[in-house]
């Protein structure tokens, strides 16, 4: 499966605007995701649909370990070679 890393950081930041009704706000591959209202219920969503969209397990914890969509999108990708 060859994942771009664009493709994963569009996927996140959708979500994210939609869960924490910020559609109209820019949100930006380093927008720090705790400034933009992602909080522990968003957080295990976003994982729930990373992991229908990537066919991978997510941990919650990621959303804040990692500080924006750019980082997430890292692990995300890193999930994705570890099953390969």
């Amino acid at each position: 499966m060859n994942i771009k890393k664009e493709e994963v950081i569009n996927f996140i930041i959708n979500k994210v605007k939609k869960l924490t009704k910020n559609e109209e706000s820019e949100i930006l591959a380093h927008t720090s995701l705790s400034s933009v209202g992602v909080d522990s219920l968003s957080a295990v969503l976003i994982c729930g649909y990373i992991e229908d969209e990537y066919n991978i397990e997510v941990e919650p914890i990621i959303m804040f370990e990692c500080k924006n969509a750019n980082e997430v999108a890292n692990e995300v990708i890193r999930l994705i070679e570890e099953q390969l």
